[in-house]
């Protein structure tokens, strides 16, 4: 009996077909770029990722990302992240955000998914704009 083989992806599997619209010379094409560069290599099928963003210029994130993914509202991508790992514990589940989303008024979601010791991962686009 043979055995089923998954085929491997590539950073091509993660690209979306969406135009990435940042500004020229923006450092989120770089975590963009590394990201669908990554993902492969964590050995998953690209419908068991999840991208949920708030807002600002991170928050397109998921549209960039051929995947499953929610663009959120401001400050609350933890608590559906929280929301989306419940419902299926086993999906890998990435909040997206941005400095200002995350620690300002999603603060306060940001250290409950942490009290809460959720089983997901956050990437905050740290672009030293938030004032």
């Amino acid at each position: 009996m043979s055995e089923l083989q998954t085929p491997q992806l590539t950073k091509k599997d993660f690209e979306s077909d969406q135009a990435v619209r940042w500004c020229p010379g923006c450092g989120d094409y770089a975590i963009l770029a590394q990201a669908q560069k990554n993902m492969p290599t964590f050995g998953r099928k690209r419908e068991e990722f999840v991208f949920v963003s708030g807002i600002g210029c991170s928050s397109r994130f998921p549209y960039y990302m051929n995947t499953y993914g929610f663009h959120s509202i401001h400050g609350r991508a933890p608590a559906i992240a929280t929301g989306v790992k419940i419902a299926n514990p086993d999906l890998s589940v990435w909040v997206i955000t941005g400095d200002g989303d995350g620690l300002s008024i999603g603060g306060n979601h940001f250290m409950h998914s942490l009290r809460r010791n959720m089983d997901f991962n956050i990437l905050m686009f740290n672009n030293r704009i938030y004032g």
